[in-house]
């Protein structure tokens, strides 16, 4: 795909040194890494327009850490710095910054405002998309390209009068953010409403950002190419830093939100599955129902799932023969599973099924399932299962 990225921001030293950057690749990841962080040009958001009568500034009390802790959270300080997304304060709030470690095991530095501003802040009740209809519209594609937004709320500017709320302490000193912090209430809300309006105001097909994962997709190859090149152009209007080491670029094959989608086919992402399928037959209650409770997840993959677990609802251990046998059998039915996209100008059909343990119902297109339904008689509670 040559010249797929002309005029790509991948960070400000270098859009500096070379103002009419074309880059050519032939694979699906571009070959290059980013320089540094940027500010987006977009207004100066506010975070705590909405605050509670009684709201007053809260000043947490210092913590002791680890040699190791304070020499990471230092250099997290000094290059957060650097990249401007905080600055010194004179706040009369104070937060304070944890380190955990995330799936990788990697350190990663975070401000705790569940004891300040966040006490006092107003949920903001702009919505995330629906990830059904978001799945849905993308499954009507055949190419994609994923982009990843590089530490995306410290892209993004706050008001000066926000600033003071976002205060915290760290390596003896006083900071607060320029930017969206990681942590505070409405950061989700403000982000998700940023980028929507990005996508409207630049009027761009095919483009459906989940925070600060843009799917880019096309019918084919062209359409897939020209949309993608209207959004990289729009990244760059906007002072947008990607991070390409998590970006792919024209795919038949796409994972977003859990899901698997090729042409037109819709499966639970494998890798989300392997937790499911690597799992030992239960020894007792408390892993019987956590368990169950993984399969649930999953139970709109599987046509007649309040038959197909009843040799599972049992407090006898170990389990029977047929339990096990029952418990093989979701993981297959699971792993085998797909639905097809929604066909918008396809006739649906709807089929029905009820026995003394359960009532169901499928409804598909052309002889493909899209979704189940099922409702266990003996509790009120009802599923309609959806792709």
């Amino acid at each position: 795909m040559k010249n797929l990225c002309s005029d790509l921001l991948i960070g400000h030293d270098l859009l500096t040194s070379h103002s009419s950057l074309e880059i050519e690749f032939s694979g699906n990841r571009a070959p290059l890494k980013i320089c540094s962080l940027t500010t987006a040009k977009v207004p100066a958001i506010s975070l705590f327009e909405n605050l509670t009568p009684d709201c007053k500034p809260v000043t947490t009390k210092s913590r002791r850490y680890t040699e190791a802790d304070q020499s990471f959270i230092a250099n997290e300080v000094n290059k957060l710095l650097d990249e401007g997304v905080i600055e010194p304060s004179k706040s009369p709030w104070r937060a304070q910054v944890f380190v955990v470690k995330g799936d990788n095991h990697k350190p990663r530095m975070v401000v705790d405002y569940s004891q300040t501003i966040n006490k006092y802040t107003l949920l903001d009740g702009y919505p995330l998309p629906r990830i059904d209809d978001l799945i849905n519209k993308v499954s009507q594609y055949k190419v994609f390209s994923t982009v990843d937004l590089a530490s995306a709320y410290h892209q993004v500017p706050i008001l000066d009068s926000d600033k003071p709320y976002t205060a915290f302490e760290a390596a003896g000193e006083l900071y607060q953010f320029t930017r969206i912090p990681f942590g505070v209430t409405n950061g989700v809300p403000a982000f998700q409403r940023n980028i929507d309006s990005l996508i409207k105001e630049e009027h761009l097909e095919g483009t459906f950002p989940y925070l600060d994962d843009v799917t880019v997709c096309g019918t084919d190859q062209e359409e897939h190419d020209q949309n993608l090149k209207r959004f990289l152009a729009a990244a760059k209007k906007y002072n947008l830093t990607l991070n390409t080491e998590k970006c792919n670029f024209s795919t038949k094959c796409v994972k977003i939100l859990g899901y698997l989608i090729e042409d037109k086919i819709i499966k639970p992402d494998p890798d989300r599955l392997a937790p499911l399928m690597n799992l030992p037959i239960p020894k007792d209650t408390a892993s019987l129902q956590r368990t169950m409770g993984m399969f649930a997840h999953y139970c709109k993959w599987i046509p007649k799932f309040s038959e197909k677990i009843r040799p599972l609802l049992t407090k006898e251990f170990p389990l029977s023969e047929e339990a096990v046998k029952a418990l093989n059998s979701l993981k297959k039915d699971v792993a085998e599973a797909s639905f097809s996209a929604i066909e918008s100008d396809a006739q649906f059909r709807v089929e029905t099924d009820a026995s003394e343990f359960a009532i169901g119902a499928t409804l598909s297109q052309a002889e493909r399932p899209i979704a189940f339904f099922f409702k266990n008689p003996e509790h009120s509670r009802t599923k309609t299962l959806f792709s």
